[in-house]
């Protein structure tokens, strides 16, 4: 509740300060459309908040599969093995940062901070850190990125709904229903907050962080293919800063660093916190420069809240 409110403010200042320009249809689909990639790539940093790790490597595992999945339909590969390519791709990735973390007990941090510069590094040297576009591919896909659902029409205008924000809802919304709901899933909590109980419970500690790691690279993947389609290129610099804004968005919304705890509704309302900060900076800054720094102070704040907010539980 305390995360509605504070998006209903926040959107009330906005809209009182600059109404015409915040409350302009085009702009609330801006937002909503950006909402898409940065939703994603949340919920894909909540799974691994809970089981009390960490992924600093979304955004450039982001960058790497776009650059796969544009260079192959470059190449006239067809839309769908390019998309699986890079689906393998991002699958690979997690894995491998799951079983380095998971069988080998490194920190996450320095795994995934290993994976973020390996991955941006094969992106930019794939590409020379240019564009790829792929203009001889299927239609469908190259249109569906920037489609919309109509539900409103004026003699001037159709208001339509992004499509790339309904794919990322419906599945950020089934994806959290059964972390709730399917004890499978429910077992990544147990893993966060007491690895050695959950052992003892007969719980594979090992297996459930190695999945964690691979669905988070699944919601990477899926971010990146939304985010080419209504692009149309591929880039090696695709998704700098997005696990900031991923990491800040969950902990907002009730995950933690220390494990056990995260919220898929949460982390919506985080992502959307983020996003109208963002917007409103830039409307009354006019400087986008801004919503980078306000990321990084919601962070703070945000991992500040987290800690005093642990030891009160440890306490008690």
């Amino acid at each position: 509740m305390v995360l509605v409110l504070i998006n209903v403010i926040i959107f009330a200042i906005i809209g009182i300060a600059r109404p015409t320009a915040f409350l302009n249809w085009l702009n609330i689909k801006a937002i909503l459309s950006l909402m898409s990639y940065d939703l994603l790539l949340a919920v894909g940093i909540t799974v691994v908040l809970i089981l009390r790790g960490i992924d600093l490597s979304i955004g450039s595992v982001l960058a790497l599969t776009s650059v796969i999945m544009a260079l192959m339909m470059r190449a006239d590969m067809p839309v769908l093995p390019s998309l699986f390519a890079g689906l393998v791709l991002a699958v690979v990735c997690g894995l491998l940062n799951g079983v380095l973390i998971a069988k080998l007990q490194l920190l996450p941090f320095l795994v995934t901070l290993g994976m973020m510069s390996l991955a941006r590094g094969i992106a930019t040297v794939m590409t020379s850190g240019q564009y790829i576009s792929f203009p001889n591919t299927a239609e469908w896909f190259i249109a569906f990125g920037r489609a919309e659902i109509p539900f409103w029409k004026t003699e001037t205008m159709t208001y339509g709904f992004p499509v790339p924000l309904l794919i990322a809802l419906v599945v950020v919304a089934v994806f959290g229903y059964f972390l709730t709901n399917w004890k499978p899933m429910r077992q990544m909590f147990f893993v966060g907050q007491n690895a050695e109980a959950a052992k003892l419970a007969g719980l594979s500690v090992v297996r459930i962080t190695i999945i964690g790691y691979v669905i988070c690279a699944l919601f990477v993947w899926l971010a990146s293919v939304l985010m080419i389609s209504s692009n149309r290129i591929g880039y090696a610099n695709y998704g700098i800063a997005s696990e900031m804004r991923a990491i800040a968005a969950a902990v907002v919304g009730g995950a933690s660093f220390f494990g056990g705890s995260g919220s898929i509704p949460g982390t919506f309302l985080g992502v959307l916190m983020l996003a109208l900060i963002g917007n409103g900076f830039i409307l009354l800054a006019g400087d986008p420069n801004w919503q980078q720094a306000t990321t990084g102070l919601v962070l703070i704040l945000a991992v500040a809240v987290d800690a005093i907010r642990t030891f009160r539980e440890r306490k008690n």
